[in-house]
């Protein structure tokens, strides 16, 4: 049996004994960050416990800090604990360590109840949060979208974002951490506990509650892998012309978009610059191919100096240049002098729900079931 299925029951008997969480409601682990050997926990009524031992409480239920610190020992990595400054340190023998606690922080940030730290491959440390999966769509509705914006607009995205998590939850089953809490998944920061009173949160918990199991699901019965983005710059596109592979859900013209304020951008750069952000040398001229039928671009065909070229996909020269730099695929180019200026308009890849455009469709009256419908066309909502 891999260590990964064991790490998935033995955290799963953890929570068992530590609180009821029905089947039905499944937890979500989401990576909060990867730090590098050493971390600070406060909290209070702090538990640690390996995966082979039952809890080891180490502190009282009054207010508590703890170092955790990664040990390298006779060839193995051990965890070192030490709890309120005091010595000795107490030595944990196995990969995975599991935290529990009220109030739980690492440094300043709040964190779920209940994490676990994971030595990875890079030999730092994952912290991944283990949270209920609706609290974790709350996490994502206050993070992704303002929650000033309409009830319907969050209910929408209430929905797209748990069908997000429970398709790559299934996609990642068997790994340590199955989604990012950055933009490489949905942006997600833990708002419950310490926020609970705030009117905004509120307006979040109800959204995610008044829709808990609506889900989107493709015409073959799979929950729909719901891709979601900031501005479609007017319309949407596939996934497949973005990354190649992915559901069809449908794509759409939208109307709502130029409300955003990044709906029009502009990027100048350097031929230098340019040359290396892309880690390459002699570039001479930058071409833009694009699907047939389609506005966004593609792909772009690098030439250099001695006429050998190589391909970047559209997403690939975002991520080189920077998402909030080349902000969508649907550009221009053009030179001026040695630079090189791309005007474009939206935000984002580009697939599926437009949140700039669902928050003009909930302004103008329409429920979270047409939103949904209008940017998924394809896709069944159950």
């Amino acid at each position: 049996m891999s260590a990964f299925f064991i790490f998935v029951i033995a955290y799963v008997v953890f929570l068992s004994e530590a609180h009821s969480t029905p089947a039905s409601k499944p937890l979500v682990r989401v990576r909060l960050l990867e730090v590098s050997k050493s971390l600070k926990i406060s909290g209070s009524s702090l538990k640690f416990q390996n995966l082979g031992s039952r809890y080891q409480t180490v502190a009282i239920p009054a207010a508590a800090k703890a170092e955790v610190r990664v040990l390298e020992k006779d060839g193995k990595r051990l965890w070192a604990l030490r709890v309120n400054d005091q010595d000795p340190e107490q030595l944990f023998h196995q990969n995975y360590l599991l935290v529990q606690g009220e109030n739980l922080r690492l440094g300043a940030k709040p964190v779920p109840s209940q994490v676990v730290l994971n030595l990875n491959a890079n030999k730092n440390v994952d912290v991944i949060g283990l949270v209920p999966l609706e609290d974790y769509v709350i996490g994502v509705i206050a993070s992704e979208m303002p929650l000033s914006w309409p009830l319907e607009t969050l209910k929408a995205q209430a929905v797209a974002a748990r069908s997000y998590a429970l398709a790559v939850m299934n996609e990642r089953k068997d790994k340590p951490y199955q989604l990012e809490s950055t933009v490489l998944d949905q942006v997600y920061q833990h708002v419950l506990t310490h926020n609970e009173n705030d009117p905004l949160v509120k307006k979040a918990v109800q959204a995610v509650r008044s829709t808990e199991g609506i889900e989107l699901y493709t015409a073959d019965n799979k929950i729909l892998k719901s891709f979601f983005h900031a501005d479609c710059g007017g319309e949407t596109t596939s996934a497949k012309n973005v990354w190649n592979a992915g559901p069809s859900a449908g794509v759409v013209v939208d109307k709502s978009c130029p409300f955003s304020p990044k709906a029009h951008w502009k990027l100048e750069v350097s031929k230098l610059e340019l040359e290396k952000k892309l880690n390459i040398s002699g570039l001479s001229k930058l071409e833009l191919i694009r699907t047939p039928g389609e506005k966004r671009i593609k792909s772009v065909k690098v030439t250099f100096a001695d006429s050998k070229t190589i391909l970047l996909s559209s997403n690939e020269l975002r991520q080189k240049l920077g998402f909030q730099e080349l902000k969508s695929s649907l550009f221009d180019l053009k030179t001026v002098g040695s630079n090189y200026v791309f005007e474009g308009r939206g935000f984002g890849h580009g697939v599926g729900m437009c949140q700039w455009g669902s928050r003009a469709l909930g302004k103008n009256g329409l429920s979270f079931r047409q939103i949904l419908k209008h940017y998924y066309p394809l896709a069944l909502l159950k």
